[in-house]
């Protein structure tokens, strides 16, 4: 991603998205293959969505804008985890790095007779 484009001669400085119709959107499209799903189970959910309204709204206390993009769900669809397990663990962790959080790598090395107690 890169730098956003001004909007009428002012900065925008961050994005956000809304997804309307997604409540009918994906009971529809989920009732045509029903499936019984489990309290406290995780599911993946795939949507076609097109982008139907763009709003810029003006970011308290400076002159700058956020640009609001509004996400109409149409089509749904019940997927299985492998299908998008890295596209979700590659967003984890943006999501973390955009907080501050660093992950420790505790895999280096540990193919050289890594403690696995057979001593």
């Amino acid at each position: 991603m890169g730098k956003l484009r001004k909007f009428e001669g002012r900065d925008v400085i961050g994005t956000k998205v809304a997804v309307s119709n997604a409540g009918d959107g994906l009971s529809e499209a989920l009732a045509i293959d029903p499936n019984e799903l489990v309290i406290g189970a995780t599911y993946y959910v795939v949507l076609e969505c097109v982008c139907d309204r763009i709003a810029h709204i003006a970011v308290k206390d400076t002159t700058s804008l956020q640009r609001v993009q509004r996400l109409r769900a149409g089509t749904a669809s019940l997927v299985d985890k492998e299908l998008v397990a890295d596209v979700l663990e590659e967003q984890r962790v943006k999501n973390e790095q955009a907080r501050g959080v660093e992950r420790l790598d505790f895999t280096e090395g540990d193919e050289a007779g890594g403690g696995d107690g057979d001593a």
